[in-house]
């Protein structure tokens, strides 16, 4: 099988592997449950893949990085943040929808200290950390408030939200948290834009 078509392969069950993970669980989540929901045999699988633990490696990989490039790309040109809170609020949507979170918190919960899994989650969630990074200190920069916060920190707090608000809705069954917090970031957006750019001194 030349490259093009082995990659296409390749794709069409890690597509399937999420929606299985969002759908199944992790438990749930079986080369045939995987396959039923592709609309191809189970042994197709592992003429691409050694075992279902690589097919959850590169499933983590292949999301992250998918959904990643989506959001460099809505988010590269926004310097303010009620624009900021409009975008992400469309992609947070598009995430529960295309079953990215669900299928994203189900591997972090399996994935074990010092496993190829763990390794993986761990290097695509800085990468989601560094994103963050970028777009806060291009929010910050030049505001009073930009000398308070430690970027980094509030970084890594965002994604952890951004993540764990799916998870407590799962919980509880209330589907109307992450419209709250996006309503909630919204106001606070509102205010924050209207804070004053502090002027760099012209050295004399």
């Amino acid at each position: 099988m030349s490259s093009g078509p082995r990659i296409a392969a390749r794709e069409r069950i890690l597509r399937a592997a999420i929606l299985a993970l969002s759908s199944h669980g992790y438990a749930g989540t079986t080369a045939r449950s995987i396959a039923a929901l592709g609309g191809f045999a189970p042994g197709v699988i592992y003429y691409h893949f050694a075992d279902l633990d690589e097919v959850f490696t590169a499933t983590a990989a292949y999301t992250s990085e998918q959904r990643e490039e989506r959001y460099r790309t809505a988010l590269a040109d926004v310097t303010k943040a009620v624009p900021l809170i409009e975008k992400l609020r469309t992609l947070y949507a598009e995430d529960a929808e295309s079953g990215h979170i669900e299928a994203v918190q189900e591997l972090v919960a399996a994935a074990r200290p010092g496993s190829p899994l763990a390794a993986a989650m761990a290097a695509q969630t800085r990468q989601w950390e560094l994103l963050a990074e970028e777009i806060l200190s291009r929010l910050l920069r030049g505001k009073p408030l930009g000398r308070l916060v430690n970027v980094p920190t509030a970084a890594r707090a965002a994604v952890a939200y951004y993540l764990g608000m799916q998870t407590l809705t799962h919980l509880d069954g209330d589907s109307s948290r992450p419209e709250a917090a996006f309503g909630q970031a919204a106001r606070l957006a509102a205010a924050f834009d209207k804070l004053p750019t502090l002027r760099r001194r012209t050295p004399r």
